[in-house]
């Protein structure tokens, strides 16, 4: 995980197959899993802050919060 921590929505998230996207206020999409968010099932257009991962798949998001 790094320190850097950014800020996005998310713009989509499967119950089924446990996974979603969010786009990234930095305008990057990152793929991400349920089980980095705490709590609820995440819903579309809520935000969220997370720090980005660079993987071989693509940018990641790890440490997901939701925002008030």
């Amino acid at each position: 995980m790094t320190d850097r921590s950014l800020r996005g929505r998310v713009s989509f998230y499967d119950a089924s197959t446990n996974w979603g996207l969010i786009a990234g206020d930095d305008g990057r999409l990152y793929a991400v899993r349920g089980d980095q968010f705490s709590g609820a099932q995440p819903k579309p257009g809520e935000r969220v802050s997370f720090a980005p991962l660079e993987s071989a798949g693509g940018p990641r998001a790890t440490g997901v919060e939701r925002l008030r």
